[in-house]
């Protein structure tokens, strides 16, 4: 029998307002209700932007920034660049392949949770976030919480069932965002990619994420028996692309240490990042465009807001 590890969010917790921060731009109800009379859709991007050696950078002007909607330039018309609060939903793979973590004698669950306490730990203190735990089936453990009310719940996130419903549970993940605060959102998966229980499929959760302004981010978990095979290669893959559509950044730590440092630089990135707002035309057609966000710094731009990478979601679909 498996032992059932019940993982408490050891969090402090600073008093927050959600009305201070809803802000008009990132309304999905107004964006919709606009593109039905016609009028232009308001289309939000999240970007982070990294200089040569990789770290954040901050303080980017909106002028060194431009926007190419299939290669037309957008104004941009919202501009955000602050630690401001988001809504993160965090999915944890509970089926059979998660079980160990490095060997059969550390399980993988306390591991992910001392983990996601420590993420929780270093993330704006205002954010949001709900829980959800998937092996052959999806089970939502939360709500959206606050850090306190994490901090007071105990969340199971032990091994359940073998089999593996990614893609199912990613799509119930990604349709928890219509209740969420913050237009500002991200979904961060721990997983080792693999799916053979969905209903879904990789093409509907790619879609999805195409139609939504999450950023997704992913934990690959991969047994050292995996690295580099067939089915190790197949699941980073999977994750790779899936984060690439969506802005976000998929990583394979091979150990806890790894794992631990992995999750500290996604905390860190989203709390510096940039949140940015263009107009789009009303097409009265549900066409994709694809979109680039670029860096164009100024010629007096001091050296470190030079030679600086940009990266959002590759794209939209126009109403």
């Amino acid at each position: 029998m498996v032992k059932r590890v019940l993982l408490p969010f050891r969090i402090a917790f600073a008093c927050f307002a959600f009305a201070s921060h809803l802000l008009t731009p990132t309304t999905t109800s107004a964006q919709q209700n606009a593109s039905a009379n016609g009028s232009p859709e308001l289309v939000m991007l999240t970007a982070t932007v990294r200089n040569k050696a990789g770290n954040f950078v901050m303080g980017v002007p909106r002028e060194s920034f431009e926007i190419l909607d299939e290669k037309e330039v957008c104004p941009i018309v919202f501009f955000e660049n602050a630690d401001s609060p988001m809504s993160v939903g965090l999915l944890v793979d509970t089926s059979g392949s998660m079980q160990f973590y490095e060997t059969k004698d550390i399980a993988r669950a306390a591991a992910i949770g001392d983990t996601l306490s420590r993420f929780v730990d270093l993330s704006n203190p205002n954010n949001e976030y709900f829980v959800l735990a998937f092996d052959d089936a999806p089970r939502v453990l939360t709500g959206w919480k606050s850090r306190a009310e994490l901090h007071s719940e105990k969340i199971d996130l032990a091994p359940a069932k073998r089999n593996t419903s990614l893609y199912d549970s990613c799509l119930v993940g990604l349709n928890k965002f219509a209740s969420a605060h913050y237009g500002k959102r991200a979904l961060i998966v721990f997983t080792d990619g693999l799916d053979n229980s969905s209903k879904s499929t990789f093409s509907q959760v790619r879609e999805q994420l195409r139609r939504s302004d999450v950023s997704f981010y992913a934990v690959g978990i991969i047994t050292p028996a995996d690295v580099g095979s067939a089915l190790g290669l197949e699941g980073s893959g999977i994750l790779a692309e899936l984060a690439e559509i969506a802005g976000g950044e998929a990583v394979t730590p091979h150990n806890r240490k790894e794992m631990d440092l992995a999750i500290e630089a996604m905390a860190t990135q989203l709390r510096h990042q940039y949140r940015l707002g263009f107009y789009a035309p009303y097409t009265g057609t549900n066409r994709w465009h694809r979109i680039k966000l670029k860096f164009t710094p100024r010629e007096n731009a001091p050296a470190e807001f030079r030679n600086l990478r940009v990266r959002s979601r590759q794209g939209y679909y126009s109403k």
